[in-house]
């Protein structure tokens, strides 16, 4: 098998975007037993803080009646495959930049959705926020990339339009 090169301008930053994927995917398994009925309830930390079943139970967690964790898995596990192919495919790092900005950004507005709306957070779904802050961060030169191609695709676009 040929050598692949890193996602990240170090094979470290590569691992570290790996494992915090894996991270949100490990975080939303729980919370996708407890909505499908499979788990009875969700451990929680003792904080006040917290208070994971009554978000997770609540009808904007179930989008088009569909449990939102079973959806962030899906999403996740897209992430991941575009991380194990952006190290073959430029079609797939590109993309990958643009997955990873959707990523973190989903993870901050549900954050804040669960604060406004509740006063309270879902331990696990916050544990899913940060991975996907990990994972932003560990792939910023990817989300930069993809962008910087992006905005000069729409630029020539519009020379070519004039």
């Amino acid at each position: 098998m040929p050598p692949t090169e890193s996602v990240t301008p170090s094979p470290q930053k590569d691992v570290v975007l790996t494992a915090a994927c894996c991270s949100a995917i490990a975080t939303l398994v729980p919370i996708a037993l407890y909505q499908t009925g499979m788990l009875s309830g969700l451990p929680e930390p003792p904080a006040p803080i917290f208070d994971s079943e009554r978000i997770t139970s609540y009808k904007a967690a179930h989008p088009l009646g569909v449990p939102d964790a079973l959806l962030g898995l899906a999403s996740f596990g897209t992430t991941l495959t575009l991380i194990l192919l952006a190290k073959r495919s430029p079609g797939a790092r590109k993309l990958l930049g643009a997955k990873l900005s959707l990523d973190a950004a989903a993870g901050a507005f549900n954050a804040g959705r669960q604060v406004v709306s509740f006063g309270k957070l879902c331990s696990w779904c916050t544990g899913t926020a940060i991975a996907a802050g990990v994972m932003a961060y560990a792939g910023r030169n990817v989300i930069e990339e993809s962008w910087r191609d992006a905005t000069l695709a729409v630029r020539s676009a519009y020379k070519e339009r004039d």
